[in-house]
């Protein structure tokens, strides 16, 4: 690149570069300085937030969002508080500011700021940020939105120990450009980054060239992952990370959902701790422990459960059933308790299972993910659109017009919805994996679709985890669905349990008829007679429940296992 860095020099307790203190230092405090100079001959400036004693210090950068086209060092409070708290903590922080995207411009600039001249603009502060005396040659970055993407690429990219970080946070960032997940803020997330890369949302190898999830390798630095559960930034962008560095089988990374609707630099007072804590740990070069629960109220959080898999949990779930349209799609529902956040698959067979015997498969699958709200943060309908690097290895789909979403949720409730595309039906599978029994617990799982005779029998399989057995109910619904709107429900299921093994270990027509007291005293016997319920104590290991007609006729049902160890 052929840039001019201007090097800093010291001159009393105040460092000048061939410039004046701008309108900034006014404002804040702080000053601004000039830190070098871009391609087109745009000088470029950083506010500077300097520790008490006497460096040099680490440094880290401070980035601004503004969705590409706009925003300055000095632009948000939370960012001006940010690198206060930096130096407060021992470092030197410098806010850059860097070229904007049309219509946005920075004073000076004649280049329209597209892709990769603000990431390079954030290289060149890397590389003055290492050479400047009062660094002591470490460099880490906290960047929010658009900031979080410049983090992340910078981690990602360039030379390490020039103008790749050592270390970096990002606050709602922007990992895969190539990812249009629904989102209710699709369309203003569409136009900014098109715009920035400077292509249309067709043009998926351009984009992906600009994708830190793209472009990451084993020797990414270190960098604390954060997103909010309904962050305007898309959801899906998050597990798009997390499932490109779990694939490089990496562990120098925290990745954090928190609840609510934050984004970028808003979530930096509640996060402030445990990324100071992830920064001197990394700059020390020690991996820091698990990643501590924030603690934004006055009560504290219980720490993340570490070590071995707990007992006394549910983990993977599949259910298979018909799969129609209107009210016979297949939805699945779920239930995360606890006070960390899970990270999940879901995926929907079709194809394949012909090879398992099975008539009258779903040929092409769709999968849809929705939280508490109603709100869609997720969708896939072929996993070969994915990158195969961001599927775990041994959860691929065996048919790429299989579905595939991988998530890490907030403990809430979620519910997973099966359709055919363009109406197409037939028997489909879906399933729920948790990838992080350690940290919050899955209490409840259910499914409702269509039963029929023969292969449209419903079936669900769950596994217990742990090395305890656990007590759960097991119940087969359908008259009630009436009450709750859904058409053509099933009037009298009956329910079979089977072990591992494919042996029948229980049965129940109706729950009144046996275990009354037991499926009383679970507090959720079904509400009506005719519906089936289990109440056992399950020993670790796989199991399956089926839901069939006692008079062999089809209609809506619903299979459902709580825990009851842990509600």
């Amino acid at each position: 690149m052929n840039y001019t860095l201007r090097l800093l020099t010291r001159l009393g307790c105040l460092l000048l570069v061939a410039g004046t203190i701008s309108l900034a230092q006014a404002t804040v405090g702080e000053p601004s300085e000039s830190f070098a100079t871009a391609a087109d001959g745009t000088v470029l400036h950083w506010t500077v937030y300097t520790p008490e004693g006497t460096g040099p210090w680490p440094a880290v950068l401070v980035i601004h969002g503004g969705g590409f086209t706009q925003g300055s060092p000095t632009s948000a409070p939370e960012s001006i508080t940010c690198g206060r708290d930096l130096a407060a903590a021992g470092y030197i922080a410098f806010s850059v500011e860097y070229r904007l995207a049309p219509p946005g411009a920075l004073a000076g600039q004649v280049s329209d700021g597209r892709f990769p001249q603000q990431s390079d603009d954030v290289k060149l502060a890397v590389l003055a940020a290492r050479s400047d005396p009062r660094c002591n040659g470490q460099v880490g970055a906290v960047g929010g939105s658009a900031g979080g993407y410049e983090t992340a690429f910078v981690a990602a990219t360039g030379t390490v120990g020039q103008d790749r970080i050592d270390v970096g946070v990002s606050l709602s960032g922007l990992y895969d450009a190539s990812d249009f997940s629904p989102n209710p803020g699709l369309g203003v997330f569409s136009k900014n980054v098109t715009n920035y890369v400077g292509v249309d949302t067709t043009q998926t190898i351009e984009l992906r060239a600009a994708s830190p999830a793209y472009l990451a390798d084993t020797s990414i630095a270190p960098l604390f992952l954060v997103h909010s559960a309904q962050d305007p930034m898309p959801y899906s962008q998050l597990a798009d990370m997390t499932d490109a560095l779990d694939a490089l089988r990496l562990t120098n990374y925290w990745a954090l959902t928190l609840p609510g609707d934050q984004h970028a630099f808003a979530y930096w007072a509640t996060i402030k701790d445990q990324a100071l804590t992830f920064l001197s740990s990394w700059f020390a070069g020690v991996k820091p422990p698990p990643l501590p629960t924030p603690t934004p109220g006055p009560s504290a959080t219980p720490p993340p459960l570490v070590g071995p898999t707990p007992s006394k949990v549910l983990l993977n779930v599949s259910t298979r059933a018909h799969v129609a349209s209107g009210s016979s799609v297949m939805i699945g529902g779920f239930i995360i308790t606890g006070d960390l956040p899970k990270k999940v698959v879901l995926r929907a067979i079709g194809p394949s299972l012909a090879d398992a015997g099975v008539t009258d498969v779903l040929s092409d699958p769709v999968l849809q993910l929705y939280d508490s709200t109603g709100r869609l943060i997720a969708q896939n309908d072929d996993c070969a659109s994915l990158p195969p690097s961001l599927i775990p290895p041994g959860l691929k789909p065996l048919s790429g017009k299989e579905s595939f979403i991988s998530a890490t949720l907030p403990p809430g409730v979620y519910t997973g919805v099966l359709s055919g595309a363009n109406g197409a039906e037939g028997v489909g599978l879906v399933e729920l994996f948790d990838l992080d029994p350690a940290s919050s617990r899955i209490s409840n799982i259910s499914t409702r679709g269509e039963v029929s005779a023969g292969n449209g029998v419903m079936i669900g399989g769950f596994i217990i985890g742990g090395d305890e057995a656990t007590k759960v109910i097991i119940r087969g619904i359908g008259p009630s669905l009436v009450a709750a709107g859904v058409p053509n429900a099933l009037t009298d299921p009956e329910l079979e349990v089977y072990d591992g093994n494919g042996a029948l270990i229980f049965s129940n027509d109706n729950w009144r008829s046996s275990q009354e007291q037991q499926i009383l005293d679970s507090g959720v016997p079904p509400s009506d007679n005719r519906e089936a319920a289990i109440v056992a104590t399950l020993a670790p290991g796989g199991y399956t429940a089926m839901i069939r007609d006692t008079g062999a006729t089809s209609g809506i049902a619903l299979v459902e296992v709580y825990n009851l160890e842990n509600n």
